[in-house]
């Protein structure tokens, strides 16, 4: 019975990363009706912020009010929860989607440099190898007066900077304590009211993108926002961190699948080198420490 259970965590974290694998799919989709990345963005989090609160609302047991101090660590979480996506949505414009979506991806190991450096938490040699082989990864991808941009390698490097700021942030929180779709909730709505504000002071708020934009955009809502989030917290929850956090990788790896299928992207040998890096070096980067810790907890239930 546990093992179908461990099993079945799986399948829904994998679901999980296919799902937001097709963010730049739906992105694309809209751009080719007249959208932009600050549009996408503001869409999507509205769709998913309506969506996830009335989820969270007929929840028993889940409060969704608030008071000052959390809305205003909330507010400063969200900013950087909102300006990650728009920079991820932009890299579309300068790059295949499935390096985008492998570059931003790098975020787990810029949280242990954040946490070194700010928080001064030590940085082992593991750490240290899959940062190298993180940065080799971007090195490899970059090919100059190619089609792979350095200011679209830039972007999308920054945009796994922000997320990995959020994270960091996050982590020591006040709010972290709260029930995660309750927090989810008012993240993603004050994101939405941030992305729009961005979009309208910016021009670029653009609502006239016909049906299939539009559907597109909503699509990325419920698929990224709702869907792929609840799946993989019910995967963690019956799988573990471990194997959860390694079958993230699907995110990135759907991204490129979907990039080759859709639109034709094509990676040479020494682009493919460098998404395999950069894939390896957070699963080397995740695991030891997730193993650890399901070592424990496991030495804890005998």
């Amino acid at each position: 019975m546990k093992d179908k259970k461990e099993q079945l965590g799986m399948l829904y974290v994998i679901l999980s990363g296919i799902l937001f694998g097709t963010m730049p799919l739906l992105a694309k989709i809209a751009y080719a009706h007249g959208s932009n990345a600050y549009s996408v963005a503001f869409v999507r989090f509205l769709s998913g912020t309506i969506l996830l609160f009335i989820i969270t609302m007929l929840l028993p047991g889940c409060k969704v009010k608030i008071g000052k101090e959390e809305a205003k660590e909330i507010i400063k979480l969200s900013f950087f929860y909102a300006l990650a996506p728009i920079l991820l949505y932009l890299t579309y414009n300068y790059m295949d989607s499935g390096m985008a979506t492998t570059l931003h991806f790098t975020y787990p190991v810029t949280v242990i440099l954040l946490r070194a450096v700010f928080l001064k938490k030590g940085v082992d040699f593991n750490q240290t190898f899959c940062t190298i082989l993180c940065v080799g990864g971007i090195a490899l991808l970059y090919t100059p007066n190619g089609r792979v941009s350095i200011q679209g390698i830039l972007i999308a490097v920054v945009s796994g900077i922000i997320y990995a700021v959020y994270i960091v942030l996050l982590g020591d929180s006040k709010v972290k304590a709260m029930h995660p779709l309750v927090l989810s909730s008012w993240v993603a709505l004050f994101s939405t009211i941030e992305i729009g504000i961005i979009a309208v002071c910016t021009g670029n708020l653009v609502l006239e993108v016909g049906v299939a934009g539009w559907i597109s955009e909503i699509a990325m809502g419920v698929l990224g926002t709702v869907l792929a989030l609840a799946l993989f917290q019910k995967g963690l929850f019956l799988c573990g961190d471990v194997k959860a956090s390694l079958l993230s990788s699907f995110e990135p790896l759907t991204g490129i699948v979907i990039g080759m299928i859709a639109f034709q992207e094509r990676l040479n040998a020494k682009e493919m080198a460098g998404v395999s890096a950069i894939i390896l070096a957070t699963i080397l980067l995740v695991a030891p420490a997730l193993l650890a810790k399901e070592s424990k907890r496991a030495q804890k239930n005998k």
